[in-house]
């Protein structure tokens, strides 16, 4: 994550200067009557990788907290789909974070969300990017609340994070209990069946009884991610080891894919990801699944799918540790870890999911 994510480019600080000096002084706010009062709320998820998945428990608390009102989650376009399926929110809008704050996409954007009279907006990234933190700010709601930050102020309510490392879904759902705002965080995640069903069909169930699938992400996540020939050591020992190995890749990597399907034939399964409810489904005819830290990890821990995650960071920032059929692997130099690592936790995996 570079410096520019947090505190935002030069162009996108200096539209927020410009603008400042134009922007109306706020009203003051009864914040107890507002929060009791809000029927539109707006649900802002982290947009750094796992967010949407992080962001889940605290999707349910706010339900729960509020039966009737209207929900709806900001994501990125290409996670709409997915989103669309989370049972605890009335809709989904879309915003194009990767655009700069002077573009007309961002102006058009703020204008539809001021459209849509929210009460409340949650900004629930504890580092989210600079882009999302004003969008929430532009947003038009009432009351706006999200994790205090040095470089803006797009909240009238701010909470302090207890901790840069802490888990996210937790510090979640403490914003949330400081507002009054508590419930049973745990969510399953269930599939549309019947279109899951045909995708795995299409994907998966040529070779009946052909032995395990194991998924390998060849994403990168927000780091440099793993080499080319580290991913084609960690496929060959998958396919030693009898299972097919069914990769997800974008077009970025198409090339290497279509080598890797001439050196093992079919027992290498491609996927070019599309959108995460095809992923998903496909998720769930894997055994296990091996990646950097991608929100296809998230997704794969998500519906507790045997999961090997590989990261250059901190992890408890990411997953819970003591959670089953997770394991970890922690690395200031993901070029450097070794095949005999990943394999020995994708065992431990695998077991333990059994256990």
């Amino acid at each position: 994550m570079n410096g520019s994510w947090l505190r935002g480019s030069v162009w996108d600080r200096a539209a927020i200067r410009w603008r400042g000096s134009n922007r109306p002084q706020p009203e003051p706010i009864d914040i107890f009557h507002a929060l009791s009062k809000a029927q539109k709320i707006l649900i802002l998820p982290n947009d750094r990788v796992g967010g949407l998945f992080l962001g889940a428990p605290a999707y349910k608390v706010v339900r729960q907290s509020y039966p009737n009102a209207h929900i709806q989650l900001l994501v990125d376009a290409e996670k709409a789909s997915f989103a669309s399926q989370i049972p605890f929110v009335d809709g989904v809008l879309t915003a194009a974070l990767d655009k700069s704050l002077w573009s007309p996409a961002k102006k058009e954007e703020a204008r539809a969300l001021v459209g849509e009279g929210f009460d409340l907006a949650l900004c629930l990234g504890p580092d989210c990017s600079f882009r999302l933190a004003h969008l929430c700010q532009e947003s038009g709601a009432s009351l706006r609340v999200g994790f205090q930050r040095q470089e803006l102020e797009p909240f009238n309510i701010e909470i302090a994070p207890t901790s840069t490392t802490g888990y996210e879904g937790e510090q979640c759902l403490k914003m949330l209990g400081l507002l009054g705002m508590t419930g049973d965080g745990e969510v399953r995640w269930k599939l549309i069946e019947k279109r899951a069903q045909q995708i795995r069909a299409r994907y998966l169930d040529d070779e009946k009884g052909a032995g395990r699938v194991v998924g390998i992400d060849l994403g990168n996540g927000e780091g440099k991610g793993l080499g080319n020939r580290q991913l084609e050591d960690i496929i060959g020992r998958v396919v030693e080891l009898g299972a097919r190995a069914l990769l997800f890749f974008t077009l970025a990597e198409r090339k290497q894919v279509n080598y890797l399907k001439e050196t093992y034939g079919n027992r290498v399964i491609l996927f070019e990801q599309a959108d995460l409810s095809s992923a998903a489904a496909l998720l769930q005819g894997c055994n296990a699944l091996i990646a950097c830290n991608t929100d296809l990890l998230h997704l794969a821990i998500s519906l507790r799918i045997p999961s090997v995650g590989l990261f250059d960071e901190p992890p408890g920032r990411w997953v819970v540790l003591e959670e089953k059929g997770i394991r970890v692997i922690e690395t200031q130099d993901l070029r450097a870890v070794s095949i005999g690592q990943v394999v020995q936790a994708l065992e431990a995996a695998l077991v333990e999911e059994k256990e």
